[in-house]
């Protein structure tokens, strides 16, 4: 392959993975849990190779210097972006993924590095998938459970046995949640329709 055309695979990478990243900014992702997770990956093995192969140049050395940079800058403000950048990359903090049907989906986890565990509702749209609703873990295993202390609420680890949409519209999703053997449907409030209340 001559440098020109890994000159333009590599621009292409760059500009569906900020693409990717613009659409995380507002909600919404690549339809999948995974495929924004290997463009992601994609693209930086392909930085690094780009890095590598035309390292005499000097615009290669500036973009090194700009991405080193954006890291080290991303650390120091109590290391907040950093470990955004890590959870954007990877699937850390994501401890479980239910499919509820072929449009809505869950996961259960932490989605950044200062957020309590939460259950967040995914839409697919044809290619792309958005956020819906997000609620607290803690509230999910409050109404289910009905823990007399708090023990079961500070628990991250506890897991959800079973997830059933009963119902979704533009307003809401219904959803039935079984944890430690106990069952009940939570309504969840459609995260576009938030505003209305004020």
């Amino acid at each position: 392959m001559s440098n020109k055309n890994i000159g333009i695979t590599y621009l292409a990478v760059t500009l569906v993975f900020l693409f990717g990243f613009v659409l995380s900014l507002n909600n919404y992702s690549f339809a999948g849990y995974y495929i924004d997770k290997m463009i992601n990956w994609l693209w930086l093995l392909m930085t690094i190779f780009i890095i590598i192969r035309f390292w005499k140049k000097k615009v290669i050395k500036v973009y090194f210097g700009l991405l080193i940079s954006g890291i080290v800058l991303s650390i120091l403000p109590m290391l907040i972006p950093f470990f955004g950048i890590i959870h954007y990359f990877s699937t850390i903090g994501c401890e479980q993924r239910i499919q509820l049907d072929d449009t809505y989906r869950i996961e259960r986890g932490r989605p950044g590095a200062l957020y309590q565990p939460l259950i967040t509702i995914y839409k697919r749209e044809g290619i792309f998938e958005k956020q819906v609703s997000r609620i607290p873990y803690s509230d999910i295993i409050e109404k289910t459970v009905q823990p007399s202390n708090e023990t079961y609420l500070n628990d991250k680890s506890l897991p959800i046995q079973e997830a059933k949409l009963i119902n979704a519209n533009q307003d809401s999703i219904d959803i039935e949640y079984r944890i430690l053997n106990k069952q009940k449907v939570i309504y969840h409030k459609n995260k576009l329709n938030w505003f209305d209340d004020f």
